[in-house]
């Protein structure tokens, strides 16, 4: 079982949209508010942030959105919102891994609740850097 990333140009968002990629609305709904489905579209489109289709074995089973940040310290990808069901997360962490050495990055990050934090930790070895707490106002 061989998973590949499929970057998605900016351009072709709206068709990547229609073909699945709207899925990642479900990304954004857990995240807590930050960002919804629409509005990432938006920042794919403006090329903001970066699509990727993930493939196993030449079908399409997720999608995921990254951007690189050049952090003072450290060059780092982001993974901002993942949506592949069926624990295919597992199997496209070595392609991400890869794609983020290929571009120069020293670690990658993600943000994640209490549920996907252990469930992303029971499997890969991601590691808590720091909680983010916040009071609604």
């Amino acid at each position: 079982m061989t998973y590949q990333l499929q970057p998605i140009p900016a351009q072709f968002v709206g068709q990547a949209w229609k073909e699945g990629a709207h899925m990642l609305a479900k990304a954004c709904d857990a995240s807590g508010g930050e960002i919804t489905g629409d509005q990432l579209k938006m920042l794919l489109a403006r090329g903001e942030r970066q699509l990727l289709r993930i493939t196993q074995d030449g079908a399409c089973v997720g999608w995921a959105t990254i951007r690189i940040d050049q952090l003072p310290n450290v060059r780092v990808l982001h993974v901002c919102s993942l949506y592949a069901p069926g624990n295919h997360f597992v199997g496209c962490f070595e392609p991400l891994k890869a794609l983020a050495v290929a571009n120069g990055c020293e670690e990658m990050r993600c943000c994640a609740g209490a549920a996907q934090q252990r469930l992303y930790q029971r499997t890969l070895p991601w590691e808590t850097l720091h909680t983010t707490l916040r009071v609604t106002l």
